[in-house]
Order: C-alpha cells, then structure tokens, then sequence
C-alpha cells in the first residue's frame, strides 16, 4: 500500500536531541466507514517518530476497507477494535479508558497532524510543568469550497467566551490524562459537539492552557463528512452545552436562534457580497447591538452558528 502524500503547510522540526524525556504521548483515533482517509490519518501519526506514542484505534463496526487499511498499519498500533459503538464519543472514551500515555488527544479518521507536531507538544510539557492543556493553530481545509481555507489560531483571550464560541480546534489541543476524571470522560449523547462540552468542563475546573504558535494539524471538511452535514444537529448540541454551563433567565442561544440563525443559514446559500452588504451586516449589527446591553458585546459578537448553518 503507498503512503498518502501529506501537505507541507507548517512543517515542525523536532530538535535531535532532547535533555529530558519527553512525556508519552496518547492519541485515539476513532472510525467508522472512513477507509478513503484513514490511511493519512494513521501515517501522519506514524511520521511523526515520536519516541513514546500509543496510537489506538476504535473502529465502529465498518463495513467499508477500514479494517483492510487498519491491519496494514497494525504493528505500529498499540490497541484496536472493530465492533458497534453509541457513536463517536463512545468509540473515544474506549480508547481513552486504555490510554496509557502522559498527554492524550483524538484524531478523527479524516484529520491528520503536521510533520513533527508530537515533539512540539511534547516538548511545551516539558519546558512548563504547569499547564494542564496545549493547544495550537489548525489548518481548516475545505475539500469542495478551497477558498475558504485558513488558518485558525487559538487564544486565551477567545478562550474566556466560551460557551459563546467554540476557540479551540480540537485536533491542535493536546491535555494531560490525569483531567480525565470524569464518567464518561465525554458526553456519549453528544455526537457533534464533544470537544466543546470536554473544553467547557475543563475550563471551568480551573484547568490551566497554554498556547503555541506551531501549526499542528489538518482538519478536512466536504460536503459530505460529519460536521459538514451535521448542521442544525450541531447548533442543538451547542445550545445543550451553553445551557449546562450559563445559567441564564432567557439564555443568549434562544435570541440566536430566533433571531440571528435563520438569517445565518440563508447566507450560508447566498454568499454574494451584494447581499452581504445590504442585508447580512446590516441586520447583524442591528441584532448585536439590541443584545449586547443585556449579555455582553464580545459573548453577543462571537456566537455564530453560520459554519454549520
């Protein structure tokens, strides 16, 4: 079988030497029907070199080449099943509930991880003991639509507006095993918006982050893979998860949904500048500027839903 070819985009270098170990590192791919894009998914993490790596698959019962493509690369998994799950977050906490490693993280079968992104994070847990999550920047790449590719850079300062947002690409946010207390460690009934829900317990409990510049992964998005196709799905998971942490009279996601996303999912087909500009932002600023008296202009500015509309 012949490697994919990965994007060069923000290569990391690991340095040739180290003067401490580096802490292990622990990442859960989860899967169900992607035997087109594991096979990346698997050889970014392999390329990587990383001296203490677990990599451990939970496959969903595929009926596709998954499993073909996942005995290819067997001897360099430490762990791996195939059988029917609740879902993603279930197939994850499998992997988590195994996970042997210092720091862990997921990596969805069709995301990949840049060319020496392992020894960056690896290497900003050992030169700072006390952070308890690192995070960095994430190429977005839109297979279908590739003019809309960027680059998204977390911040601690788009981190305090959670739930408002989500600012924390997960495949680029990396956290120490030990916060994994919970049960279950990700919400099973939650199948969109996991990380966002993991993101809002964590830093609620006072978990301390600590940002990179290093671009560190690839997310892919088409129009036909799961946050793409997720949709309403998506906006209902963000509504649950802001409800369970803000505590609110009237909670911000209901003047969202009744006022600002019906016009969100019309722009998501008519992304003109001419409607834009007479229709869009006009009637946006107007919604965030009644709002932000009562809530707040930044939480009022930053929820918006228009990437899953």
């Amino acid at each position: 079988m012949i490697a994919p070819v990965l994007p060069d985009i923000g290569m990391i270098l690991p340095t040739q030497s180290e003067e401490k170990p580096l802490p292990s590192i622990s990442i859960v791919v989860p899967n169900f029907n992607g035997g087109a894009t594991i096979e990346a998914t698997l050889v970014s993490l392999i390329e990587q070199n990383y001296p203490k790596l677990e990599i451990l698959v939970a496959d969903g019962g595929s009926t596709d080449n998954s499993l073909e493509v996942i005995r290819e690369y067997e001897s360099h998994i430490t762990w791996w099943v195939s059988e029917k799950d609740r879902g993603q977050s279930d197939a994850i906490n499998k992997g988590f509930a195994r996970a042997k490693g210092e720091i862990v993280n997921w990596l969805c079968s069709d995301d990949i991880l840049l060319s020496g992104a392992l020894h960056a994070v690896g290497r900003a847990f050992l030169d700072d003991p006390m952070p308890d999550l690192v995070a960095g920047p994430c190429q977005f790449r839109y297979l279908d639509h590739p003019e809309r590719n960027r680059v998204d850079t977390p911040s601690a300062e788009m981190l305090e507006l959670m739930p408002c947002t989500n600012p924390l690409p997960q495949p680029g946010c990396f956290f120490r095993r030990s916060l994994l207390d919970r049960d279950p460690i990700l919400d099973v009934d939650l199948h969109f918006a996991m990380d966002f829900d993991l993101w809002n317990y964590l830093y609620q409990r006072g978990a301390k982050w600590k940002f990179i510049p290093d671009v560190l992964s690839v997310m892919n998005f088409s129009d036909t893979n799961k946050t793409s196709t997720g949709r309403v799905k998506i906006t209902q998971e963000f509504e649950t998860i802001y409800k369970r942490y803000v505590h609110e009279r009237i909670p911000l996601t209901y003047w969202h949904r009744l006022l600002r996303y019906p016009l969100e999912q019309v722009r998501r087909r008519n992304r003109g500048a001419l409607f834009a500009c007479l229709i869009y932002f006009p009637y946006q600023c107007a919604i965030i500027a009644v709002l932000s008296p009562f809530y707040g202009f930044r939480r009022v500015r930053w929820m918006n839903w228009a990437e899953f509309g």
